[in-house]
């Protein structure tokens, strides 16, 4: 049997400045976690994550602010091997300027990988697991995991390694 392999589609391993500018802003005003867990948060907690070590400033932290690139968990896990097999697909919205290219949320900087044993950059946005041209580089690597023969590569693939 195989390993495990692991397919990144539109991940942002090192994060998306788009979580630290306005639309991230607006997004965590709107996200109101439930009463029942913020209270249920020890105030040591609280205060240890504290701004500037005031806890009146402490702020739950949400999905979107974990997204910031200054986020030291990013930091850590970017010196960490990945152990599984993995792919990459990236989106660029068609722009073809990799690597300067982004899916409109996550920069191809952020989503690319060295380790990475396949990459394929499709032209369209984020959500890059509808594109036809991502479904088949998924279906792709599935096939050659069950150790069938797969299909070849599309030829409409902007960068493959």
């Amino acid at each position: 049997m195989n390993r495990p392999r692991i397919i990144f589609v539109s991940t942002p391993h090192r994060g998306s400045t788009l979580a630290t500018g306005g639309i991230g802003a607006l997004g965590m005003r709107l996200i109101r976690l439930p009463l029942n867990i913020v209270s249920a948060v020890p105030k040591s907690v609280l205060e240890a994550a504290a701004l500037n070590n005031d806890a009146r400033k402490y702020q739950v932290p949400t999905s979107i602010s974990r997204l910031s690139p200054s986020n030291p968990l990013f930091k850590a896990l970017d010196k960490l091997p990945i152990e599984a097999p993995h792919n990459s697909i990236i989106g660029d919205r068609g722009r073809g300027d990799t690597p300067n290219s982004s899916d409109g949320v996550v920069p191809f900087w952020s989503s690319h990988l060295d380790s990475a044993q396949s990459e394929v950059i499709v032209p369209t946005d984020h959500g890059a697991m509808k594109s036809p041209k991502a479904v088949a580089e998924i279906r792709r690597i599935l096939l050659l995991q069950m150790g069938a023969k797969a299909p070849k590569r599309p030829q409409t693939v902007l960068s493959v390694r």
